[in-house]
Protein backbone atom coordinates (compact mmCIF):
# COMPACT_ATOMS: atom_id res chain seq x y z
CA UNK A 1 0.00 0.00 0.00
CA UNK A 2 1.33 3.23 -0.91
CA UNK A 3 1.38 5.65 2.13
CA UNK A 4 0.22 8.88 0.57
CA UNK A 5 -2.79 7.30 -1.18
CA UNK A 6 -3.59 5.44 2.00
CA UNK A 7 -3.85 9.30 3.49
CA UNK A 8 -6.70 10.14 0.94
CA UNK A 9 -8.50 7.02 1.68
CA UNK A 10 -8.29 7.48 5.13
CA UNK A 11 -9.76 11.42 4.20
CA UNK A 12 -12.97 9.79 2.18
CA UNK A 13 -13.71 7.06 5.09
CA UNK A 14 -13.73 9.89 7.54
CA UNK A 15 -15.79 11.89 5.25
CA UNK A 16 -18.39 8.72 4.37
CA UNK A 17 -18.27 8.10 8.19
CA UNK A 18 -19.34 11.59 9.63
CA UNK A 19 -21.79 11.96 5.96
CA UNK A 20 -23.34 8.65 7.46
CA UNK A 21 -23.37 10.15 11.04
CA UNK A 22 -25.05 13.11 10.15
CA UNK A 23 -27.04 12.20 6.95
CA UNK A 24 -25.38 15.02 4.91
CA UNK A 25 -26.12 15.41 1.42
CA UNK A 26 -25.44 12.96 -0.83
CA UNK A 27 -24.47 14.86 -4.11
CA UNK A 28 -21.70 16.81 -1.82
CA UNK A 29 -20.53 12.99 -0.29
CA UNK A 30 -20.46 11.97 -3.82
CA UNK A 31 -18.15 14.57 -5.55
CA UNK A 32 -15.73 14.08 -2.74
CA UNK A 33 -15.94 10.18 -3.22
CA UNK A 34 -15.21 11.01 -6.76
CA UNK A 35 -12.54 13.43 -6.59
CA UNK A 36 -10.75 11.27 -4.11
CA UNK A 37 -10.84 8.28 -6.48
CA UNK A 38 -9.86 10.14 -9.65
CA UNK A 39 -6.33 10.81 -7.19
CA UNK A 40 -6.04 7.59 -6.20
CA UNK A 41 -6.40 6.66 -10.26
CA UNK A 42 -4.19 8.93 -11.36
CA UNK A 43 -1.69 7.61 -8.79
CA UNK A 44 -2.12 3.97 -9.54
CA UNK A 45 -1.35 4.62 -13.02
CA UNK A 46 2.00 6.45 -12.39
CA UNK A 47 3.14 3.45 -10.30
CA UNK A 48 1.83 1.22 -12.41
CA UNK A 49 4.18 2.33 -15.17
CA UNK A 50 7.44 3.39 -13.00
CA UNK A 51 6.75 -0.51 -11.58
CA UNK A 52 10.23 -2.10 -12.11
CA UNK A 53 8.58 -5.50 -10.23
CA UNK A 54 6.13 -8.11 -10.22
CA UNK A 55 5.24 -6.61 -6.44
CA UNK A 56 4.40 -3.53 -7.21
CA UNK A 57 1.83 -4.05 -9.71
CA UNK A 58 0.26 -6.29 -6.12
CA UNK A 59 0.05 -2.96 -4.30
CA UNK A 60 -1.21 -1.44 -7.30
CA UNK A 61 -3.77 -3.72 -7.05
CA UNK A 62 -4.11 -4.11 -3.49
CA UNK A 63 -4.79 0.09 -4.02
CA UNK A 64 -7.34 0.05 -6.81
CA UNK A 65 -9.77 -2.47 -5.28
CA UNK A 66 -10.02 1.12 -2.71
CA UNK A 67 -9.82 3.49 -5.97
CA UNK A 68 -13.08 1.23 -7.97
CA UNK A 69 -15.15 1.44 -4.80
CA UNK A 70 -14.60 5.90 -3.82
CA UNK A 71 -15.46 6.17 -8.18
CA UNK A 72 -18.48 3.73 -8.07
CA UNK A 73 -19.56 5.62 -5.08
CA UNK A 74 -19.33 8.49 -6.40
CA UNK A 75 -21.61 8.11 -9.41
CA UNK A 76 -24.32 6.39 -7.03
CA UNK A 77 -24.24 9.28 -4.58
CA UNK A 78 -24.52 12.03 -7.57
CA UNK A 79 -26.83 10.13 -9.62
CA UNK A 80 -29.06 8.91 -6.58
CA UNK A 81 -28.35 4.94 -7.50
CA UNK A 82 -29.48 2.05 -5.58
CA UNK A 83 -26.15 0.44 -4.87
CA UNK A 84 -26.74 -2.79 -5.41
CA UNK A 85 -24.04 -4.16 -8.02
CA UNK A 86 -22.09 -1.45 -5.54
CA UNK A 87 -22.85 -3.60 -2.62
CA UNK A 88 -21.84 -7.34 -4.83
CA UNK A 89 -18.47 -5.06 -5.86
CA UNK A 90 -18.21 -4.83 -2.24
CA UNK A 91 -18.53 -8.59 -1.70
CA UNK A 92 -15.91 -9.12 -4.24
CA UNK A 93 -13.70 -6.86 -2.47
CA UNK A 94 -14.13 -8.65 0.91
CA UNK A 95 -13.19 -11.61 -0.45
CA UNK A 96 -10.19 -10.36 -1.51
CA UNK A 97 -9.23 -8.01 1.45
CA UNK A 98 -9.57 -11.90 3.24
CA UNK A 99 -7.02 -13.00 0.74
CA UNK A 100 -5.03 -9.83 1.10
CA UNK A 101 -4.76 -10.85 4.77
CA UNK A 102 -3.41 -13.97 4.65
CA UNK A 103 -1.10 -13.38 1.69
CA UNK A 104 0.52 -10.70 3.99
CA UNK A 105 0.66 -13.06 6.86
CA UNK A 106 4.41 -11.96 7.69
CA UNK A 107 3.13 -8.50 8.40
CA UNK A 108 0.50 -8.74 11.76
CA UNK A 109 0.05 -5.01 11.29
CA UNK A 110 -1.30 -5.49 7.60
CA UNK A 111 -3.17 -8.36 8.28
CA UNK A 112 -5.43 -6.33 11.18
CA UNK A 113 -5.76 -3.75 8.07
CA UNK A 114 -6.92 -6.08 6.07
CA UNK A 115 -9.53 -7.46 7.65
CA UNK A 116 -10.79 -4.59 9.27
CA UNK A 117 -11.16 -3.75 5.80
CA UNK A 118 -12.88 -6.48 5.19
CA UNK A 119 -15.07 -6.33 7.62
CA UNK A 120 -16.26 -2.76 6.36
CA UNK A 121 -16.70 -3.54 2.99
CA UNK A 122 -18.67 -6.95 4.05
CA UNK A 123 -21.04 -4.04 6.23
CA UNK A 124 -21.73 -1.99 2.69
CA UNK A 125 -22.07 -5.27 0.95
CA UNK A 126 -24.88 -6.03 3.70
CA UNK A 127 -26.19 -1.80 3.15
CA UNK A 128 -26.22 -1.64 -0.52
CA UNK A 129 -27.18 -5.04 -1.85
CA UNK A 130 -29.15 -6.43 1.16
CA UNK A 131 -30.59 -3.51 2.23
CA UNK A 132 -29.72 -3.79 5.93
CA UNK A 133 -29.25 -1.37 8.67
CA UNK A 134 -26.18 -1.30 9.90
CA UNK A 135 -26.64 0.69 13.37
CA UNK A 136 -23.07 2.26 13.86
CA UNK A 137 -21.93 2.07 10.16
CA UNK A 138 -21.30 5.88 10.06
CA UNK A 139 -18.93 5.54 13.40
CA UNK A 140 -17.46 2.50 12.64
CA UNK A 141 -15.99 4.12 8.67
CA UNK A 142 -15.01 6.87 10.43
CA UNK A 143 -12.53 4.91 13.12
CA UNK A 144 -11.45 2.95 11.07
CA UNK A 145 -10.51 5.78 7.78
CA UNK A 146 -8.84 6.91 10.65
CA UNK A 147 -6.92 3.86 12.34
CA UNK A 148 -6.37 1.72 9.01
CA UNK A 149 -5.54 4.72 6.43
CA UNK A 150 -4.54 8.12 7.59
CA UNK A 151 -2.57 6.89 10.82
CA UNK A 152 -0.50 4.28 8.82
CA UNK A 153 -0.38 6.59 5.75
CA UNK A 154 0.98 9.07 7.41
CA UNK A 155 3.59 6.52 9.31
CA UNK A 156 4.59 5.30 5.97
CA UNK A 157 5.30 8.39 4.19
CA UNK A 158 7.73 9.45 7.47
CA UNK A 159 9.03 5.76 7.36
CA UNK A 160 8.08 5.35 10.97
CA UNK A 161 5.53 2.15 9.48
Amino acid sequence: MNGLLLIFIGSVLIINGISIIKGYDNKETGIFNGIIGFFCLIGNIVLMVNAKENTAYLAIAQSMLFTFTYIFLSFIKIYSLTGKLFGWYCLFVFFNALFYAYYTSADARMIALWLLWAILWFLFFCVFSLNKTIKYLGELTLVIGIVTCTLPGLMMVTNTW
